[in-house]
Parts: structure tokens; C-alpha cells; sequence
């Protein structure tokens, strides 16, 4: 198990939740250029649309079409990478998973690959402030 992040109880940021918005598909060039993620390729992504003042959002990323196994990391737009991931997979299979990231600058959120090439699809579930 690997801790991506704790709640404050008293903590004054709040989840605002949202229908679900896709913000990336890679297979039909929805927020990036209709292309698989390489091996050792990072895409960032602004995420549109968020309230003012947002500083995580919450996506459902899904990981499609992968010709290798490999995983996803979903990590703040301009941070360096993580040594963990967000969904893991193996070539031929499509994985799902809620993800909570925070925001880097300009309300981006980085998605790198380990192996192979894979298609990605984004979903936005809500946001927190």
C-alpha cells in the first residue's frame, strides 16, 4: 500500500464534486494529440474548468490499449515523479482508477508511462479547494 495524501479534520478545504467530464482521450485527441503515451513519456494537461481557487482534482484515468506491462503516474503538472504509480497493467488490458492529484501551476496534472505505449482517458469527478 503506498499513502498518496491525508484529510486535516479540521481542515477548511472541501471536495466539490461534478458530472463527468472526459479531458483526455488519446485515441480521439481530446486535450492532447491523438497519439498513444510512449515508454518514458510524460504528457501534461491543463484541466479547464475548474472553480477558482481549486487546488486538487479528482479523475477517473484510465489506461487503454497498452502494448507492454507498465503503470501510470498521475502527479502535479511541473513536480518531479513519484516513485509510485496510479494503475498498473499488462499489455492488451484496460485498467480504470480514481486518482486524487493535486494541481501544479496553471491547474496542470502530468501522466507519465513506464513501458510500452498506452492510450489514456480522463475524466474529471470534481475538484477540491
Amino acid at each position: 500500500a503506498d499513502v498518496l495524501g491525508t484529510y486535516a479534520p479540521s481542515s477548511d478545504a472541501g471536495f466539490s464534486g461534478s458530472a463527468p467530464t472526459r479531458v483526455l482521450d488519446s485515441r480521439l485527441g481530446i486535450g492532447a494529440p491523438k497519439a498513444k503515451l510512449g515508454a518514458a513519456q510524460t504528457l501534461t494537461l491543463a484541466i479547464p474548468a475548474l472553480p477558482a481557487g481549486a487546488t486538487a482534482v479528482v479523475l477517473n484515468v484510465t489506461a487503454t490499449n497498452p502494448t507492454a506491462a507498465g503503470n501510470l503516474t498521475v502527479y502535479p503538472g511541473g513536480g518531479t515523479l513519484p516513485g509510485t504509480s496510479n494503475l498498473n497493467y499488462v499489455a492488451g488490458q484496460t485498467v480504470p482508477n480514481m486518482v486524487v492529484v493535486p494541481l501544479g501551476p496553471a491547474n496542470t496534472v502530468t501522466f507519465y508511462n513506464s513501458a510500452g505505449t498506452v492510450d489514456l482517458v480522463a475524466d474529471v469527478l470534481g475538484s477540491f479547494s
